[in-house]
């Protein structure tokens, strides 16, 4: 068992890779009174192309395989589910997809080996059945009208589908209607076959346990199980052009106060000079200054009654762009757009700034680790992205400097623009 350490930090992750391909990261905290536990497979809504070992043919499946694939890893045989399971023990049991990958996830206070040698089973013993698939079926497409009739979830997907024009971020996680249909147990059992191989998943495991224990729980369960050979998955994905599909929607829907989204689309080749760790730092580093809690032009709009509370800001990573956005509620649109178009098309930034950010994004790290969840969200993420824990994260945040930040928001241009508006029904 290896120790992944965090440079500059007294914290350690235990780690190891089975036999079977299986990784396994383990933070043990005593102070907490929970465990946390997590099983992960890279396949997300954005895998719906892909080819197996030496095969000519790419397979294309429907929008939404994944989240439907994770809606259905739940069932087990005689019509039982794992939640009925997981209730006896008096565990809170779960699971989300992304884009990018789809994780299980335990919270409990004991019954540790139950809880994690069940997690383990029902997710690698999937029961596919046409009648409980079509079951699902209308389940899921509850959950989609439920976010149709959602404001947040319509800004939200609404913008990521005007941004892209190609791009697999264009379509809700969850397919359509029409998607769903299409999905059957075979489309399930050949999604499972090829991305939910030991190979392609991970663990992690953070709060109140004892990493041997853990580990000897995993090591016993996967030793009975048998797995197919490894075989290579090939996944496509199309060529984002630079410029947005749609620069302007609005819609009207039952909200007290208009919401506003605003995105910009920037060529990742402008920052070939930095690796995507660096760039992740940087940028945000860059939209905290300038649009955080403390910055100027959140001052000036919460003074003016522009918006109603905050700004928020994200920034994503994706092959071809970097997406910077920001989302505020807001009876002033033109005057909040222009404001932000105005504060990315001039952004200084100053040594006391620099500094300032700095220290809180190294407190805030240090601070991290207190929370379970946070430590397990921000190695999933890591593993996703980079394939490796960035255990050397506080160097990175010591070595920032102003040059660099000056050169990278210098890159940031507002040439490629999506706006979602979601006004109040007028009556």
């Amino acid at each position: 068992m290896k120790k992944i350490i965090y440079k500059d930090l007294e914290e350690e992750v235990f780690y190891e890779k089975l036999p079977n391909g299986l990784e396994v990261f383990m933070y043990p905290n005593e102070l907490a009174k929970n465990f946390y536990l997590t099983f992960n497979v890279k396949f997300g809504s954005i895998d719906t192309e892909f080819k197996r070992g030496k095969d000519k043919d790419f397979i294309k499946v429907p929008n939404g395989t994944a989240h439907f694939l994770e809606h259905q890893m739940f069932q087990e045989g005689g019509g039982h589910t794992a939640f009925e399971k997981y209730a006896e023990y008096g565990s809170s049991v779960n699971a989300f997809t992304t884009y990018d990958y789809t994780c299980y996830e335990v919270v409990a206070s004991d019954k540790f080996k139950q809880n994690l040698e069940l997690l383990l089973n029902y997710v690698q013993h999937p029961v596919f059945k046409e009648n409980s698939v079509n079951k699902e079926k209308g389940i899921i497409k509850e959950e989609i009208k439920m976010y149709d009739n959602t404001p947040g979830a319509v800004l939200n997907f609404g913008l990521e589908y005007n941004l892209n024009r190609y791009d697999g971020h264009k379509y809700l996680i969850s397919g359509t209607e029409d998607d769903i249909k299409e999905i059957t147990a075979d489309i399930l059992n050949e999604t499972y076959d090829t991305f939910y191989t030991p190979h392609n998943m991970f663990m992690v495991l953070t709060g109140k346990f004892s990493p041997l224990e853990a580990l000897g729980i995993i090591k016993k369960n996967q030793a009975k199980k048998e797995f197919e050979p490894r075989v290579k998955v090939t996944r496509r994905r199309s060529k984002e052009p630079i410029d947005v599909d749609k620069t302007y929607e609005e819609k009207e829907m039952d909200v007290s106060v208009p919401k506003l989204k605003i995105a910009y689309k920037i060529d990742k080749l402008k920052f070939k000079e930095y690796d995507d760790v660096l760039l992740k730092v940087y940028i945000d580093a860059i939209l905290q200054i300038k649009f955080g809690s403390t910055s100027d032009l959140l001052e000036k709009l919460q003074e003016e009654n522009l918006i109603t509370w905050d700004l928020y800001t994200a920034r994503e990573l994706r092959d071809d762009y970097v997406m910077i956005s920001f989302e505020a509620e807001t009876e002033y649109k033109e005057e909040v757009i222009d404001l932000i178009r105005q504060e990315l098309k001039n952004i200084k930034i100053s040594k006391e700034e620099l500094e300032r950010v700095r220290k809180s994004n190294i407190a805030s790290f240090i601070l991290h680790f207190n929370d379970i969840i946070a430590v397990a969200e921000d190695i999933e993420d890591d593993i996703v992205s980079n394939g490796k824990i960035q255990e050397n994260i506080m160097e990175i945040y010591k070595d920032m400097n102003l040059t660099s930040m000056l050169k990278i928001a210098g890159l940031i241009d507002t040439d490629n623009e999506s706006i979602f508006y979601i006004d109040k029904i007028n009556v």
